[in-house]
């Protein structure tokens, strides 16, 4: 359920990047690119007492991205990313996974030109296309140790919106006249509380013996992303 300052948030992340299309078209002070990257991300869940915030759940990010350039060193760049998130819960083999899809939206520094070594930092807008919980849930009853397979589908218990910062560090150089390929390293965290406080069973299944209790504070996604790529030239160099 998207909240009212989530769709506020969301119109202006919209307004910016058109803006961003605008001025892109305008600047002449260096070749625009667009990019393709993709990569892994390492991802938990702060403020749930069910999710283990120290163990972290892998996934997958691929994407786009383009620059607008101000000058040589100082551009801003748009994203649109698919990123796989969640968490590992704290006693049992199972995990949490939220589908997004994400824009990023920052400015980029570079210290050095060709290579170019730089640092960067903004926001980002998500929205959740699905949600589930899946693994293995293990429980004792009397004498019996029972295993559990679960699949749940918890989109509907979920917020569909997050925001948040980004911050990261990386490096690009010349691949060809036409590309140039990069390594990344990014940090992220959102603000938005995850749980929509609709349903009484977050995660859709209940057993007397689960711990910690389904009880929640503010959870929060959290993940550190390395992505790679190419960025290419619309005119060669």
């Amino acid at each position: 359920m998207l909240t009212r300052g989530g769709v506020k948030l969301g119109i202006i992340i919209l307004v910016l990047l058109s803006q961003s299309c605008i001025l892109f078209a305008q600047n002449d002070s260096e070749i625009s690119t667009f990019g393709i990257k993709g990569g892994v991300l390492l991802s938990t869940v702060t403020g749930d007492n069910a999710i283990d915030q120290y163990a972290k759940k892998l996934g997958a990010q691929i994407g786009v991205t383009g620059a607008l350039y101000f000058n040589p060193k100082l551009s801003v760049r748009a994203e649109l990313n698919y990123e796989l998130k969640g968490g590992k819960f704290a006693n049992h083999e199972m995990n949490m996974n939220l589908h997004y899809a994400t824009i990023p939206l920052y400015l980029k520094f570079n210290f050095t030109r060709d290579p170019e070594f730089y640092i960067y930092g903004g926001g980002y807008g998500s929205y959740l296309i699905t949600a589930n919980t899946k693994g293995t849930y293990e429980i004792i009853i009397g004498d019996d140790f029972i295993t559990e397979n679960i699949n749940e589908d918890i989109n509907a218990n979920l917020n569909h919106f997050d925001a948040g910062f980004i911050v990261g560090l990386g490096a690009q150089g010349r691949f060809n006249r036409w590309a140039d390929i990069f390594i990344d390293i990014r940090y992220t965290q959102g603000f938005f509380n995850l749980n929509n406080n609709t349903a009484d069973l977050r995660y859709n299944f209940n057993y007397e013996s689960f711990w910690p209790v389904q009880e929640v504070g503010t959870p929060l996604n959290k993940t550190l992303m390395f992505t790679t790529g190419f960025v290419i030239f619309i005119d060669p160099r």
